[in-house]
């Protein structure tokens, strides 16, 4: 397929404004849906801005009481890195099992967001961890939930010429969080389903508690009854059991290629019982009370 395109390589992010003066822009970084967005002819009269080499929108950083990832920031990175691993858990599940081990070297988590599908991986684990985005535009700098950044399949808040700059996680010491997919196969599978779910613990109760799920609706949706009914719970099984059945009454997924509107809603209920679970079991091996 042969890819013709004004292409510009920018050298700052203030740099591009100037550049593209005003023209729709498709900001390149790592590439990996690049195919797939021409042959549904997605890229048509833009501009291709080149911001890979910018390192101001790279690395992990921890500053007080908030983890900082530069839009750049890769699957792999995310992926390998302790202070995910540490204080945003279900980011790190999220980005470890992304397609190939070359995808996750090239996918970033700004790429994730700004294609905005209802598959993408990171995006119910970002809105279950409370994160925000960060964008820039001539100077002018927004920060935005990541649970109101889209409003629709492949649709997102960004105005013409604005670009993510970073995606900020607050950190809140004792929580926990996970997050686990369904796809056609083990590996390289887009997601037909997904949960992620963030909690705190307080006198063997569950304290705030966060659920979102992806790929069953035309944008990343929050369970909130289910939330509702587990708040102020204790973590056990028939507990578990209740939400399980209640999640599932909350996705609005659609028979399609993948499979049926009916089997998706039911796996909606397993993967947030072996989220909760997985953290029951890890909680008894340590020989500590759930907090």
């Amino acid at each position: 397929m042969k890819l013709d395109m004004d292409y510009i390589i920018p050298e700052s992010i203030d740099d591009i404004s100037r550049k593209v003066r005003g023209r729709k822009a498709y900001y390149l970084a790592g590439g990996t849906d690049i195919m797939a967005l021409k042959k549904d002819g997605l890229l048509e009269d833009r501009i291709w801005v080149d911001i890979s080499a910018l390192e101001e929108l790279k690395k992990i950083k921890r500053d007080d009481d908030y983890i900082r990832i530069g839009a750049l920031t890769t699957m792999a990175e995310i992926a390998s890195s302790d202070i995910i691993n540490e204080h945003a858990v279900a980011l790190k599940d999220a980005a470890k099992d992304m397609g190939s081990p070359l995808i996750r070297n090239r996918a970033t988590v700004g790429g994730n967001l700004a294609n905005s599908s209802p598959a993408g991986d990171t995006i119910p684990a970002l809105c279950v961890l409370d994160a925000i985005v960060k964008t820039k535009t001539a100077g002018r700098i927004r920060e935005i939930p990541v649970s109101e950044f889209i409003v629709a399949p492949g649709d997102n808040v960004l105005n013409e010429g604005e670009i993510i700059f970073s995606v900020e996680i607050p950190i809140y010491p004792g929580s926990s969080s996970g997050f686990l997919k369904l796809g056609s196969r083990q590996a390289l599978a887009i997601s037909k389903v997904s949960v992620a779910a963030w909690w705190t613990m307080k006198d063997d109760l569950i304290g705030n508690i966060s659920i979102f799920m992806g790929a069953v609706g035309p944008k990343t949706i929050n369970a909130q009854r289910t939330e509702k009914l587990l708040k102020g719970e204790p973590l056990l099984p028939e507990i578990i059991q209740e939400a399980k059945e209640t999640i599932k009454t909350e996705a609005s997924p659609i028979d399609d290629f993948r499979s049926t509107a009916e089997y998706c809603s039911r796996m909606v209920g397993v993967l947030l019982e072996r989220i909760l679970l997985k953290e029951t079991v890890k909680e008894t091996i340590k020989g500590k009370d759930i907090r």
